[in-house]
């Protein structure tokens, strides 16, 4: 079974980033599930319109070219994470 690369979009490398070391480790456990099957559980979407995903500190949008065994991340949502510290 082939393993998928996974390239990121100008803004997408832009906001990957900015991540903190929490979110990026977390960000970095779903690229390891998301290379081996970009298709199962828990993405959510369909072959026509892309998939989204999300990881614990975010969301990402992609698609996949399956003959080049590639996602393509589109978008990354990262969320703002409140302690009780920075709570309001």
């Amino acid at each position: 079974m082939s393993t998928y690369a996974i390239s990121y979009s100008d803004r997408a490398a832009r906001r990957k980033a900015g991540l903190s070391a929490p979110q990026l480790a977390s960000l970095d456990d779903l690229e390891k599930r998301l290379s081996i099957d970009p298709f199962g559980p828990p993405a959510f979407g369909s072959r026509k319109n892309g998939w989204s995903i999300t990881f614990a500190y975010g969301l990402v949008f992609y698609d996949v070219a399956d003959r080049h065994a590639v996602i393509n991340a589109i978008d990354l949502v990262a969320l703002c994470v409140l302690t009780r510290a920075s709570a309001p």
